[in-house]
């Protein structure tokens, strides 16, 4: 669970990034449209099996669900900062704005909805790609597509159920956390 964190913080960070120069630069956002399209476009399981085949076992996971992830949350603030309102912008230019209070007041809150959806969903397939990732990856055993992988060998469907129900409740805990951290106060 620890690596599902630390491979959506690896990928959420340079996607913020990435993003933000995008929105500043317009060549940076057509070279980054090409590159996350190209990630997307490409299987996971090629990306599993490129990554088992070219790196450490113990990083395979991570690299794995950098690489799934990393285009939804780039596209997500991307496409959050280039909706910004103009109208707004153009209000706060005439009313001498400064940028810190347009970053603020204009940027932040209207890409926090963009931000909590790519969340919300890089979150969701991160640990569904994680689990994938570790039942071709015995690096760790007590993983849980590991666990998986066993029960598979023992012919246990129970087993395998009671693994997935086991990620999906630890899942829907974990965006339901999201949607309740970035809550509207109304």
């Amino acid at each position: 669970m620890k690596a599902v964190f630390f491979s959506f913080a690896a990928a959420f960070i340079p996607a913020l990034v990435f993003g933000i120069v995008s929105k500043l630069v317009p060549g940076i956002y057509r070279l980054m449209e090409l590159v996350t399209g190209f990630i997307r476009a490409i299987p996971t399981v090629a990306i599993i099996l490129i990554a088992l085949l070219l790196l450490p076992l113990s990083y395979t996971p991570v690299i794995i669900c950098y690489f799934v992830v990393f285009p939804v949350l780039y596209t997500n603030i991307s496409e959050g900062l280039r909706n910004v309102d103009g109208k707004l912008l153009e209000m706060a230019r005439i009313y001498k704005f400064t940028n810190a209070k347009i970053i603020r007041n204009i940027y932040i809150p209207s890409l926090k909805p963009y931000i909590v959806a790519g969340s919300r969903s890089a979150l969701g397939l991160n640990f569904k790609v994680m689990v994938t990732a570790e039942v071709f990856n015995f690096a760790n055993h007590q993983s849980i597509g590991a666990q998986m992988y066993m029960h598979r060998i023992q012919i246990d469907l129970a087993g395998i159920m009671a693994w997935a129900l086991i990620v999906v409740f630890i899942s829907v805990v974990f965006d339901l956390l999201i949607k309740i951290l970035f809550r509207e106060k109304t």
